[in-house]
């Protein structure tokens, strides 16, 4: 089964950090793209019953209620979901109120994807964030009365961002009684206004070493709340993983929509204009860029993305679906990766050792 993700572009205010295909828009563009948005999905639609739609920013709250819904009905219309079927918003907590989680319900949205980033009035206003504290507490406390299924987004490694002050976000929102948690560190990229401020000292960000801290501490909390760490950035209750993204760590198939959005099918991945006049006057949403990954690609794929997973990748698999047999082809690497307990192999599966997740990238590049 495959899955959906459908790109809103719209924000309030572009973040210090963030370097998204987002920005500031008028109602006009908004209405626009949001009739040409709907075009597209009719266009690629199969029939075919998904097993996620993840509706993603940008903002997506930012639309109103008539324009989520034309969206979900075209969906609807287009390809098969039903009740097992995951479809996530993305929200921000200035921009969404009690009677959008209503609606979004009667839609067939049944998850939440909350982004917090940090319960602190000054970092949030540092790194250009709109909502406040105020404004997560408002939004949470009435999630769970709509929702059987939410996420709250937390970042670490931001400025100024103390042990004490990530303790108390991650208690805080456990209050609230998430199903999951994702804990993403801050990638400070180049084309963004976050990255002029630290390259000219403006701003100072935690050095590599604080950011471990941080990490195993956030990890530890979650893990004594009984939260399962399944990917290294994302953390659950049982059997709350996020479908959407799972397909992606195991490559599955998906179709994106939407400005700049990308897609993988039949073995090409291709992506769309980030243009937004571009695409607003496109009429076969001919791809920008296309590429038809060879066997080599998608076992380096499948290993990247396996070993972010604590599950880790099943050999068995990679020698009968890709014909590469991991364990002769890097035999002396695994035996001391093993030695110096970096990864596990048990079951016909390889995982890293939990302790050595966020070291992961440096055990991944010595086997793909």
């Amino acid at each position: 089964m495959r899955s959906l993700y459908i790109h809103i572009p719209f924000c309030e205010r572009k973040c210090l950090y963030c370097d998204f295909c987002s920005s500031v828009y008028t109602d006009e563009i908004k209405n626009k793209y949001v009739d040409k948005l709907i075009h597209e999905i009719q266009s690629k639609g199969t029939q075919e019953k998904l097993k996620s739609v993840f509706i993603g920013g940008g903002t997506p709250s930012l639309l109103d209620l008539i324009q989520i819904n034309k969206i979900m009905d075209e969906v609807n219309k287009s390809f098969g979901i039903d009740k097992n079927t995951e479809v996530t918003i993305e929200c921000n907590p200035n921009s969404i109120d009690e009677e959008k989680m209503i609606e979004y319900r009667k839609l067939g949205i049944n998850r939440i994807s909350l982004g917090v980033q940090v319960l602190d009035d000054e970092i949030l206003k540092l790194i250009g964030r709109v909502h406040k504290c105020i404004d997560v507490y408002r939004v949470a406390e009435k999630i769970s009365k709509y929702f059987d299924n939410y996420n709250f987004d937390i970042m670490i490694g931001l400025p100024n961002l103390s042990n004490l002050i990530l303790k108390n976000t991650i208690q805080k929102l456990l209050e609230f009684k998430p199903t999951h948690i994702s804990m993403y560190s801050l990638i400070l990229e180049e084309n963004t206004k976050l990255y002029e401020l630290v390259k000219n000292k403006k701003i100072i960000l935690p050095n590599d070493d604080e950011v471990v801290q941080q990490y195993e501490l956030g990890m530890k909390i979650l893990c004594e709340n009984n939260f399962h760490r399944y990917e290294i950035s994302n953390f659950c209750k049982c059997n709350f993983e996020s479908k959407h993204n799972l397909n992606y760590w195991q490559c599955g198939e998906y179709y994106g929509v939407g400005l700049s959005a990308h897609s993988y099918l039949n073995n090409q991945r291709f992506c769309n204009t980030n243009n937004i006049y571009e695409y607003l006057e496109s009429k076969d949403y001919e791809p920008v860029f296309l590429e038809t990954l060879s066997n080599k690609e998608k076992i380096e794929e499948r290993i990247m993305l396996g070993l972010r997973l604590e599950d880790g990748i099943d050999i068995t698999n990679l020698k009968k679906e890709l014909n590469y047999d991991l364990m002769s082809e890097k035999q002396t690497i695994i035996n001391e990766l093993i030695r110096k307990k970096f990864i596990i192999f048990e079951n016909n599966r390889i995982k890293i050792y939990p302790d050595k997740f966020y070291i992961s990238n440096q055990i991944i590049e010595q086997l793909i």
